[in-house]
């Protein structure tokens, strides 16, 4: 979005994290976009990954000025967008997932911390930004309060050079982040399942996630005697990433929970064809006409799907092809306009309350 919001006239300063710098670190790209990478340690980010914004304004002073609004994506920058806004400008909130769903209505205190952060953030912002019709089901259910300052607005994708091109082995793909909810334990369920029942299928992982969590995922693997089977990659680059998407038989995302579901988008638009639970907004990214769907959480329709899909090689051609149409519409290009008025609405409320 950056980099079109850039083609459009957009001038934008943005501020992201990174690891391994000493020192904040300004970088120009595109025609009119200032980066600012800060080190992602203790001395910037305090408790719960918080900026601290008083460190911030007093190693980059030069933010300290007024600009028409403030786009905030995670809520480690919540305390920065307040003191940058100063009651007066208006802050648009990129809702990517609500914690409290997505982590579970934990008591843990460090959680419910999070939890009480995103929510103050929601109540603060003069605009909310959704993924997916789902989220804004939760939100109406949960907040409807707000409702009135909400919209929805899909995720956009750039247009890749890989395309889709499997080789004679079924290679089933996972890519994302190695968590409880994401349903990796269902697929390796189900790769024992479908292998039992004659088919020879493999399946590779690629992604990272907590390392008693990622040994539990081995253990089970070790116990279903898939080793030669099931293989872990670990963290990839998105060039690498891309890749093996285009290189694999089939995606699979069987998560429980989902706010969008850019990762099934990602294979579509390569021509990959897609497995994709029901969760969330993963069903209105992959609807069955370019995706198979399971019921989140249940191994054995994600079993049935994976032979379905391996014993016809004309619904594979034709998911590849009803999926990449499908997430043309969600190309960049298409979106810009709609982009650029949900910032201009977020823009005329300090306007207005300036009249």
């Amino acid at each position: 979005m950056i980099n079109l919001l850039d083609r459009m006239g957009v001038q934008q300063t943005v501020v992201v994290p990174r690891s391994g710098l000493k020192d904040p670190s300004w970088d120009l790209r595109g025609n009119q976009i200032k980066v600012l990478e800060i080190p992602r340690n203790d001395y910037c980010f305090g408790y719960l990954g918080l900026i601290r914004q008083d460190v911030f304004f007093h190693e980059v002073p030069e933010l300290d000025q007024t600009w028409d609004l403030i786009h905030i994506q995670a809520i480690n920058f919540a305390p920065l967008a307040y003191v940058s806004s100063n009651g007066t400008i208006p802050i648009l909130y990129s809702v990517y997932s609500f914690l409290r769903q997505e982590l579970g209505d934990s008591n843990e205190p460090e959680l419910q911390a999070q939890f009480k952060i995103q929510e103050e953030l929601l109540m603060r912002s003069q605009c909310i930004h959704l993924v997916s019709k789902s989220e804004m089901s939760y939100l109406a259910k949960r907040f409807p309060e707000y409702l009135f300052k909400t919209e929805v607005l899909s995720l956009g994708i750039s247009m890749p050079s890989e395309r889709w091109h499997p080789g004679n082995t079924i290679e089933l793909l996972y890519v994302g982040r190695l968590l409880n909810y994401k349903g990796i334990e269902d697929l390796i369920k189900a790769v024992s399942f479908v292998r039992k029942r004659g088919r020879n299928v493999r399946l590779n992982i690629v992604g990272k996630g907590a390392e008693s969590y990622e040994d539990n995922l081995k253990r089970l693997v070790r116990t279903a005697k898939l080793d030669n089977s099931v293989k872990f990659h670990g963290w990839k680059s998105p060039s690498e990433v891309r890749k093996w998407m285009a290189g694999a038989s089939c995606l699979v995302v069987p998560s429980h929970r989902e706010a969008f579901g850019l990762v099934a988008l990602e294979g579509m638009i390569m021509g990959t064809p897609v497995i994709a639970s029901n969760a969330g907004g993963l069903l209105e990214i992959a609807s069955n006409n370019c995706a198979l769907t399971f019921e989140a959480g249940n191994f054995l329709k994600l079993s049935h799907a994976i032979v379905t899909l391996h014993d016809n090689p004309y619904l594979q051609m034709a998911l590849s092809q009803n999926g990449r149409q499908k997430a043309l519409k969600h190309d960049w290009n298409h979106l810009g306009s709609s982009y650029m008025m949900l910032l201009e609405r977020t823009k005329s409320v300090r306007e207005y309350s300036v009249r």
